[in-house]
Parts: C-alpha cells; sequence; structure tokens
C-alpha cells in the first residue's frame, strides 16, 4: 500500500550547465539566467490548481467549523474533539482536520495509533482520511510524520503549502459537519484558513483566566476584521465541583466570557467544567463524551452541540 508524505528535506538545488564546442563555460562565461518569472509562473498554477480543488470539496460539505484560540493550553482540541465526537454521535458525516502542523494531538486523543499512514489514489494523486471513532475522518500532520518525536520545522509558506494540500488534495466526500482544529494565535495557518473556506463558522475557546480572555478577543476581533461568521464563544474550564463536598469552584475569576460575547455582539455558546477525566481521557485516546455521557462536561458538551445545531440547521 502507498503512502502519501510530505516532503520534508530541503529543496534541492539545480545546476545549470551552458556547453559550447563540447567545453564547459567557466561560471564567469555564463551569462545571467533569470529563472524567477519561471518559478513564479509554475507555483502560481499549482496554487490555482489545489484552490479549484479546495473550492470543489468544501462544496460537498455542509457545515465548516473552526475552532481557535488566542492563547494554548485553553483545551482547544480537547473542545474539538469532542464536539466532532458528539456530532458523529447523532448520526451525522464528521470529519476533522488537525490543521496545528507543528504540534498535532487530535490523533491522540482520537486513539489512532501513529504508525496509521492515509490511503492513496495514484491516479488522482489525492489522499484519503483515515477513519476514527465513530466513523469520523481524521487528517492530521501526525500521520506524516516518521514518529510522535519528529518535529516540523517550517516556516510559513511551508506550511501554509501543507494547509491547502490538506483541504484540496485529501478526498473527504460528502460531510454534514467538518470540525477544523487550529493552532493558537492569529498566525499563518489560522490566516489561510480564514482565507480559504469563506463560510465557515468560527468558534473561539478560552478558559475564565483573564490572561487568555485578553488573547481570545484579539482573535474575536481578527475573525471580524476579516468579515467572517463567529459563531460564538466556548469558555472550557468553566468551574469544578469539589469530589469531596460537591462545593462548586470558580477556578478563575467568572464572568469574562460573557463580557467578551456582549463587547462583540456575539453567543455564548457554553461554558464546560473542569474535570480531572476530560484530561485523562484525551490522553487515553477515548473522547470524554464517549467514556462518561453522563458527567458534568459531557452534559455541557452536548447542550453546546444543542445550540450550534440549532444555529446552523435552522
Amino acid at each position: 500500500m502507498k503512502t502519501y508524505k510530505f516532503n520534508l528535506s530541503k529543496t534541492k538545488k539545480l545546476n545549470y550547465f551552458k556547453l559550447r564546442g563540447g567545453k564547459k563555460i567557466q561560471d564567469g562565461d555564463i551569462p545571467d539566467i533569470d529563472l524567477k518569472d519561471s518559478i513564479k509562473e509554475g507555483k502560481k498554477e499549482q496554487m490555482d490548481k489545489l484552490a479549484v480543488s479546495i473550492e470543489k470539496t468544501m462544496e460537498k460539505i455542509k457545515h465548516k467549523l473552526v475552532i481557535i484560540s488566542g492563547k494554548g493550553g485553553v483545551g482547544k482540541t480537547t473542545v474539538a474533539v469532542n464536539l466532532a465526537t458528539n456530532l458523529a454521535s447523532y448520526g451525522f458525516r464528521v470529519g476533522i482536520l488537525d490543521v496545528d502542523i507543528t504540534g498535532p494531538n487530535v490523533s491522540k486523543m482520537l486513539g489512532i495509533s501513529p504508525d496509521m499512514r492515509p490511503r492513496v489514489d495514484p491516479e488522482e494523486k489525492k489522499f484519503y482520511p483515515l477513519n476514527g471513532p465513530l466513523n469520523i475522518k481524521v487528517m492530521s500532520m501526525a500521520f506524516l510524520i516518521e514518529n510522535p518525536d519528529s518535529p516540523v520545522i517550517w516556516r510559513g509558506p511551508m506550511k501554509m503549502g501543507a494547509v491547502r494540500q490538506l483541504l484540496g488534495d485529501a478526498i473527504w466526500g460528502e460531510l454534514d459537519y467538518l470540525v477544523c482544529d487550529l493552532p493558537p494565535g492569529t498566525s499563518d495557518e489560522t490566516l489561510d484558513i480564514l482565507q480559504l473556506i469563506p463560510d465557515e463558522n468560527v468558534i473561539v475557546v478560552s478558559t475564565p483566566q483573564e490572561v487568555a480572555l485578553m488573547d481570545a478577543r484579539k482573535t474575536i476581533k481578527m475573525a471580524q476584521i476579516m468579515q467572517r461568521n463567529v459563531l460564538g464563544i466556548i469558555e472550557n474550564m468553566s468551574g469544578f465541583n469539589c469530589p469531596h463536598c460537591g462545593k462548586y469552584i470558580d477556578l478563575y475569576p467568572p464572568g469574562g466570557a460573557e463580557k467578551a460575547a456582549k463587547d462583540f455582539g456575539i453567543r455564548l455558546l457554553g461554558k464546560i467544567p473542569f474535570e480531572i477525566e476530560v484530561g485523562q481521557q484525551s490522553d487515553k485516546g477515548l473522547p470524554f463524551v464517549v467514556k462518561y455521557p453522563d458527567s458534568a462536561s459531557a452534559k455541557s458538551f452536548k447542550e453546546t452541540v444543542k445550540k450550534i445545531r440549532e444555529i446552523l440547521e435552522k
């Protein structure tokens, strides 16, 4: 079985020679050859083809959910995975795209072996996402690197090229929902996705901590400046029920997400309480909403998904 891999090696330099009378001309005698225009035209043609392919692929997907956050460590990927799993549990055709090129974790949280590789269609020169739990279609950079410890040391243009391939060269088929888990911040991958999928619905994830909300607000503002539909904000790790006395404890000063929603005129989609088992299940590769469907966090996820469905499917 063939596997699809990005070329992580450096681009080899091409040596151009010009022969005259069977002898190689010395370097000082070689006239200047400007290949910049040809290279630009070739890259533009390739990008144009990918753009067309992305557009055709996105036409087959009803709803695109882009999960973003201003800061890392707020549980964005955990939210993305559990939202996708919850949607799939209702019988929807769901895909999840891990757009975090340098820190892909979606496959780990879904229990998919890092040794798995996407199947390739050699004629179409495209590849198929892997099937995860509940038939969720999954694509991640984690499937294209040698082992989990291998870093992806790429600059912006290479990451943006990979994002385009994950969108345009993957055979997603017809889906009801595609959940895109983006890296934190407002840099290359986030900008690229927001530009490539104009009809996406942006969901911002934050904790109640003021530092996290400061960056979440910037993310909301960025999406609004780009005239994208901000579906709302989800407050993760919202609070904690003491396992001993049952008392509810605010881990951070409350009210930050509500204020951000009011200030920017967006919805507060949900508040997910902190539970130790959520992180434990993520490490084990079994989504929390599947393992503990009657827990407070799972119920909050269900209510959040219900609200998202009511907005999008009305």
